[in-house]
């Protein structure tokens, strides 16, 4: 979307005196000209413009690729607290990190006041990961990356790449819909379903959480449904046939972000489903229990959840709590989930169309 901003950096880098191989890595690692703060204005496309947390001056930039950090060292936010830990870039004051080993230190970090009047408005997401992961580019971004080049990763499915491999928005990326061909049969008792549909992004939810990664990112309102994906791994055998298994006590890496979603406001994918008609006979039973949410993330802020970020949980190795939410729970069967069990039928019917529709043994 940037292409044009990129070549005129580049032009500005090469007149800066930066050599074509150090240009070739900066367009690379996603960096372009913001065509709506002037032309000496740099953006890193993996965070966006949300209040203009990477956006640099020229010539800030420029010293920063010729090894000079001292335009970013007194804005460099990293609170180290653990060393066996990853750090975490502060936005600023009100966004923390801790480490938690049972359910009394999450809910005395969640009745923080602040935190309190957010849950009360339905405002304080939660996303849960079994580990933190990060990625590294030819030029990581001066504010955010660590000592090793690493950032920490918060993205959608769609925009992720091999972790081994140096991070490149050279590199295509396709969301693939299945749902929206079968509208008619997803939803067989409204005949003017393919007027209005496709438009909307409802299809695209339930793709998301029964079938292909997608732009939006998976978040939830209910901090058990955080601690389920923390602390359960997830798996899937060569028949694409999935399951959650329990990690042990000791042997915990998981991590609980916060976020506080600001310009736009996040609402729960219950919402969708209440008012948008592709959910009517079959009702999507397994995003009702998660207490679902799914922003939408452009390619050219790929990783600004890291913006909204309240607090970051990392679980201690010996956390210990047995959450409520089970995986038999959190992934009914085609007999409770209907919206599963019709995709289920339909998979045997398009096998091809519907390869990526996950199967759940829980």
């Amino acid at each position: 979307m940037l292409g044009i901003y990129s070549e005129k950096l580049a032009i500005a880098l090469q007149e800066k005196g930066i050599l074509e191989d150090k240009i070739a890595e900066v367009i690379d690692s996603g960096y372009a000209f913001c065509p709506s703060l002037g032309a000496n204005v740099v953006i890193d496309q993996m965070y966006g413009l949300k209040g203009s947390s990477s956006c640099f001056e020229l010539d800030d930039f420029v010293a920063y690729l010729k090894g000079d950090r001292t335009p970013f060292v007194e804005r460099l936010p990293f609170a180290h607290i653990l060393e066996s830990h990853s750090s975490l870039p502060l936005l600023d004051l009100s966004h923390c990190t801790y480490v938690v080993k049972n359910m009394d230190d999450i809910q005395k970090i969640l009745s923080d006041d602040r935190r309190k009047h957010y849950i009360s408005r339905g405002a304080l997401s939660f996303r849960g990961q079994t580990q933190e992961y990060t990625f590294k580019r030819k030029v990581p971004n001066p504010l955010r990356a660590d000592a090793d080049g690493k950032e920490i990763s918060i993205f959608p499915g769609v925009f992720r790449q091999n972790p081994n491999s140096f991070y490149s928005f050279l590199t295509p990326f396709e969301e693939k819909r299945t749902t929206e061909f079968l509208l008619h049969e997803l939803e067989p008792n409204d005949p003017d379903i393919y007027i209005y549909a496709p438009y909307s992004y409802d299809s695209m939810r339930v793709e998301q959480h029964y079938a292909s990664q997608t732009s939006g990112l998976d978040i939830s309102f209910d901090i058990e449904t955080a601690i389920f994906f923390a602390t359960y791994q997830f798996r899937v055998d060569e028949n694409n046939v999935a399951r959650h298994t329990k990690i042990k006590k000791g042997q915990h890496k998981g991590v609980i972000y916060g976020f506080k979603f600001t310009h736009p406001a996040v609402n729960k994918s219950q919402y969708y489903i209440d008012k948008f008609d592709l959910f009517k006979t079959n009702k999507p039973e397994r995003i009702l229990r998660q207490d679902c949410g799914l922003p939408l993330i452009s390619s050219y802020e790929r990783n600004i959840a890291m913006t909204d970020i309240d607090f970051v949980m990392y679980l201690h190795e010996d956390f210990d709590y047995d959450g409520v939410k089970t995986p038999k729970y959190m992934f009914p069967d085609e007999n409770e989930d209907k919206f599963y069990g019709k995709l289920i039928e339909l998979k045997k019917k398009h096998p091809d169309l519907l390869s990526n529709v996950v199967e759940y043994v829980n």
